[in-house]
């Protein structure tokens, strides 16, 4: 019996050492096939989520604030209508349905820009669009396209005359709104910080009505 062991330990030696050898491989293997998947990942599973989370933020701010518009004259379908900040007058028209056929739309700015709470006026034919325009109304001649309304205008808008930033524009709207409202644009001189020379540069962007 030992001559048999002594004889056959080298067999068993040698088939210790495959399997080990074998076991080797199997292991090796699987690793690379763990850093094979590892690194097939697409980079953009692996971004942060702060950066994809900031697109609806984006979309969000890229929305226009709501204006109203109130269109009267020589159009299909007159009345109070939603329009979106930056709008022009042409986007207004297409909304109503067009001008009528005795519209006279030479008078009118077509690509003038909207602005919260004007009125728009398309004359008819044999008619002249100032004696209808209202707080804004856009003129042909392009004389009221830029012309804000100092009763009608909130403090924001006001912003929009030259030279009057946002302590003018409030104080323009808290002296409205303890005196009444102006009966000329030279009544704005009344208002704390605008005096004449003020009063000289803005006047060709300011209205009453």
């Amino acid at each position: 019996m030992l001559n048999w062991l002594k004889q056959y330990k080298w067999f068993a030696a040698g088939g210790l050492a495959l399997v080990v050898i074998i076991a080797a491989a199997v292991v090796t293997k699987g690793g690379d096939d763990l850093s094979s998947a590892h690194s097939s990942v697409p980079d953009e599973a692996l971004q942060s989520p702060e950066k994809t989370a900031s697109l609806p933020e984006d979309k969000k701010n890229e929305e226009k604030e709501e204006i109203v518009i109130d269109l009267k004259g020589a159009v299909k379908q007159p009345g109070v209508y939603e329009m979106k900040a930056g709008d022009r007058v042409h986007h207004l028209l297409k909304k109503a349905g067009g001008t009528v056929k005795k519209a006279d739309q030479k008078q009118v700015n077509l690509a003038a820009i909207l602005r919260d709470g004007m009125v728009v006026y398309i004359p008819f034919q044999g008619e002249e669009a100032s004696a209808h325009s209202e707080s804004g109304a856009y003129l042909a001649e392009g004389e009221a396209e830029n012309m804000i309304n100092i009763n009608t205008a909130s403090a924001k808008e006001l912003e929009g005359i030259p030279g009057v930033g946002p302590s003018k524009a409030e104080a323009i709207v808290t002296y409205r709104e303890e005196n009444g409202p102006f009966q000329t644009i030279e009544d704005i001189t009344n208002v704390s910080g605008i005096g004449e020379k003020s009063f000289e540069k803005i006047k060709s962007s300011i209205s009453v009505k």
